[in-house]
């Protein structure tokens, strides 16, 4: 059974255990997790008697007031990724699934039977991923933090969120869900135009998507629970980050790629969301980098 050993827990933990039934681990307070049934047959249950039949690839998506009991008739090895909100958050912005987990959110604490994906309905490259990420690094800590492991993870959890929230209902009705297709809509667009800051100024996206500049504002804000510019600014800084961890340009080159006005604008903003400065992240990147490998 897996455990948390840190206090708080971990931004992502994966671990693989065998289970003969019994109730499921809850995620800590604040965390999501992922569960895989690897190997075996059973049926999930939960409180109020609702059961969902699980077979070998099985996909169970638990909010953190999920409660499930296993039955089974033979021991069945299970996995899990757990991760909580900051490391969803930071592995989703800047992506369009970022307004399908927005929507699984939405659900609250409980995601019930709406967090099943059946084997069937698992893609093949997903279920490659989290076979990958699950055979080197279970039971391994600080795996968040890992050049791999950490955007593996978050490949995973795009791709399920892209798997799921187009099951459930919208809530609201089709006015809702034409709100839920503009800020799609909108969030795309920011993904497209992210190194022409010119573009992503509300005015101009009001008047790209033909709304007001507060009512866009605020549309934005309700589906995403964050203001659009403070959107903006973390999917730019994500791609700095992205571009440190490739390597390949220096931290002027990617100021220049990336529209920022110069490498103290860049430098500013960076170390204001990471407390540290590009140079320093990357510094530490690749410290972690060589303690992991090390480590292998």
């Amino acid at each position: 059974m897996p455990t948390f050993n840190t206090s708080p827990a971990e931004p992502l933990r994966i671990a693989e255990w065998v289970a003969t039934g019994g109730t499921l681990p809850a995620p800590p307070s604040g965390h999501f997790a992922l569960l895989i049934m690897r190997e075996g047959t059973g049926t999930y249950h939960r409180p109020d008697d609702e059961a969902v039949a699980c077979l070998a690839g099985t996909l169970l998506l638990l909010g953190p007031a999920d409660r499930w009991q296993l039955a089974a008739s033979q021991p069945t090895r299970l996995a899990w990724l757990c991760f909580s909100a900051d490391f969803l958050t930071s592995q989703t912005t800047g992506f369009p699934q970022a307004a399908d987990w927005q929507q699984l959110r939405s659900r609250g604490a409980t995601l019930g039977r709406a967090g099943h994906l059946a084997p069937a309905a698992v893609p093949p490259a997903l279920a490659a991923l989290l076979t990958l990420l699950i055979d080197c690094y279970a039971g391994c800590p600080g795996a968040a933090l890992d050049p791999l492991a950490g955007p593996l993870a978050g490949t995973v959890l795009r791709a399920v969120g892209q798997q799921l929230a187009p099951a459930l209902p919208a809530p609201g009705g089709a006015v809702a869900a034409h709100a839920a297709g503009v800020v799609r809509q909108v969030l795309a667009y920011i993904r497209r135009h992210a190194a022409v800051p010119g573009r992503l100024h509300l005015g101009h996206l009001a008047d790209e998507f033909a709304y007001s500049p507060s009512h866009l504002s605020a549309l934005f804000r309700q589906h995403m629970c964050e203001p659009l510019h403070q959107y903006i600014v973390r999917h730019r800084l994500q791609l700095v980050e992205t571009h440190l961890r490739a390597g390949a340009l220096t931290v002027s080159q990617i100021a220049d790629e990336l529209g920022f006005v110069d490498v103290c604008h860049l430098n500013k903003q960076f170390k204001k969301r990471y407390h540290l400065t590009p140079t320093e992240y990357r510094r530490q990147r690749s410290t972690l980098a060589v303690a992991s490998y090390a480590h292998a």
